[in-house]
């Protein structure tokens, strides 16, 4: 983590902590359009001042929290975050522990659109593949915060062992790479190492093996949140298939 940034974090935390920032009751949005004007709260309704829109109450749309850190995975990530903005319904973005720049892969560069401190209460949080992220502990602290309170949550491999990190998951099978597989006694006794799973779910909680596993999670969750038919439409546009509901996993 950043110094600067974990200086900054701590002098947040006795006032804010880490859960997640609610909007305040009159916050209005521009609907989802694509555009970045629908990034700004307005205090009253209207018309936004970027697209013209009419603006609707922000507790009426979706907010879906990509979860970026040293390390993350670029197209678990990125895959993910994609396929939630393409619907036009939902507002998707990323959070950090910082606001400043993290790349991805070494091969992009990501600017988190909110700090933990100043991210919305989410509606689904995507925890990403990378390593390192669960040794951090305000990342397991805001995972802990963001997953407790989210409607649904999509953990794409190696994303798994953060949540368990964070108090969730105990028992759930799941697909890792041979590595993390050796080390899971020590960092996850709670979860089930199991190669067969590709996508399965838990009650909110959608675990993915890998990023295509994680796209199809996506379009899962915007069927509960949207309906059949956004879904499918998202679906078309990235030349995908929306498949059958998924199954809860066997207890």
């Amino acid at each position: 983590m950043h110094t600067r940034t974990l200086a900054f974090a701590l002098l947040l935390a006795p006032t804010f902590g880490f859960a997640p920032q609610e909007p305040a009751p009159a916050a209005f949005l521009c609907p989802p359009c694509g555009a970045e004007c629908h990034f700004v709260v307005y205090a009253k309704a209207g018309a936004c001042g970027g697209c013209g829109m009419a603006l609707v109450p922000a507790a009426s749309v979706p907010q879906v929290g990509v979860l970026l850190h040293e390390g993350v995975d670029l197209l678990s990530s990125t895959l993910t975050l994609g396929v939630f903005a393409a619907s036009n319904c939902v507002r998707a973005f990323t959070v950090a522990d910082t606001a400043e720049p993290l790349r991805a892969a070494d091969a992009l560069e990501m600017k988190p659109q909110f700090a933990f401190a100043a991210a919305p209460a989410l509606d689904v949080l995507v925890v990403p593949e990378g390593f390192g992220s669960w040794d951090d502990p305000l990342i397991v602290d805001y995972v802990r915060g963001a997953a407790e309170h989210a409607r649904f949550v999509i953990a794409v491999g190696t994303g798994s062992v953060l949540l368990a990190k964070a108090g969730f998951l105990k028992g759930a099978h799941v697909a890792l790479n041979p590595y993390l597989v050796r080390r899971l006694p020590e960092l996850a006794p709670e979860l089930v190492s199991d190669p067969t799973v590709r996508l399965a779910r838990t009650g909110k909680f959608f675990l993915a093996r890998d990023a295509l596993a994680a796209a199809d999670a996506g379009l899962a969750v915007l069927r509960e949140l949207v309906g059949e038919e956004r879904a499918r439409k998202t679906a078309e546009g990235l030349g995908l298939t929306l498949g059958p509901p998924v199954a809860e996993a066997a207890k």
